[in-house]
């Protein structure tokens, strides 16, 4: 096995190898839309990386069994850190192969990474791959975060709760801004240690809830509001794989402590899936960190994986160290 520098004579093979990959896993999971399998929208995708990154290929003879592009992302995941990311779209190995072609091409691009201050390696990978992903496991790579999709369907079983639950409208904007609040800090605390994200202000809240694709949830008990879904039918801030016009996007779920336990996020997804299927949609998106034990329980109950994005974060990078010779 050969490793080159990725240049766009490669692009053919390379997208070629990825839409391979992604109908394997569209087998498994059929509610995942067809958009990755578009290789016309894949090579426009992988150019752009290739053409800002020197990306590598692994070559078996003539023949292409593994690439590897990236991006670099000055503060990934909002915490001040810089990162080599590589979408499940970047990256492609032939199967029997993956072993042997991402640790040598991981290797090759380590390195780079560490010349540009990469504190972060990331990468995103299909979920049906698990070859792939023991092997990214065995080069040092944990996991973070989990995109997952559903059918436009009611939940298998009808969720029951004591608590109301209904759509919000404009005027629900300040206690729902309120209690986003909330809902950031809760990332922050143990065991999920996430950086402190910009909620949605009052006024945010107003002009998502003013668009008609769009819907937030509320569970209350009397007037109080303590639980919120939030769903957004026109960005899918997750992975590529999951974004379609068909697709309604989950970007925020939080229940009060107090409150857990007793079927209201169940409550609040099924009467979104109810009335996002009426609005046309057929496929409701979904990622949350794996490190995140209530979100891990609940989501995994209702949705399949699709994508496991892996991060690893080296002790140190060459920038930090005197190069050897120097």
């Amino acid at each position: 096995m050969d490793l080159h520098p990725f240049t766009p004579n490669y692009l053919p093979a390379a997208v070629e190898l990825f839409a391979a990959n992604f109908r394997r896993l569209r087998q498994d999971v059929p509610a995942l839309p067809a958009t990755l399998e578009d290789e016309a929208r894949i090579e426009r995708k992988l150019r752009r990386l290739v053409e800002t990154q020197p990306g590598v290929v692994a070559l078996v003879g003539e023949r292409l069994v593994g690439y590897l592009a990236y991006m670099l992302l000055d503060n990934f995941r909002d915490a001040g850190r810089r990162a080599a990311y590589s979408p499940e779209w970047g990256h492609a190995a032939a199967p029997g192969y993956q072993a042997q072609a991402y640790r040598r091409m991981y290797r090759d691009a380590a390195a780079r990474w560490a010349e540009q201050a990469c504190q972060v390696h990331a990468i995103t990978l299909l979920a049906h791959d698990e070859e792939s992903l023991h092997t990214w496991f065995w080069n040092g790579f944990g996991m973070a975060v989990v995109d997952a999709v559903r059918p436009m369907q009611p939940l298998e079983r009808q969720p029951h709760t004591q608590l109301s639950i209904r759509r919000a409208s404009v005027a629900d904007a300040p206690a729902l801004a309120a209690l986003e609040l909330e809902h950031r800090r809760y990332y922050t605390l143990s065991p999920v240690f996430m950086a402190l994200r910009t909620g949605q202000t009052e006024e945010e809240f107003r002009q998502f809830l003013g668009m008609p694709g769009n819907s937030v949830w509320l569970a209350l008990e009397g007037d109080l509001l303590v639980g919120f879904l939030r769903l957004d039918g026109y960005e899918c801030d997750a992975a590529d794989a999951m974004a379609s016009a068909e697709t309604v996007m989950i970007t925020g779920d939080f229940i009060r402590e107090a409150y857990r336990g007793r079927g209201a996020s169940s409550a609040m997804l099924d009467a979104a899936l109810h009335y996002h299927a009426i609005l046309g949609k057929t496929c409701c998106a979904v990622d949350f960190e794996a490190f995140n034990p209530d979100a891990t329980a609940f989501w995994l109950r209702h949705f399949q994986p699709v994508c496991f994005s892996l991060m690893r974060m080296p002790e140190v990078v060459i920038s930090d160290i005197q190069k050897p010779g120097i």
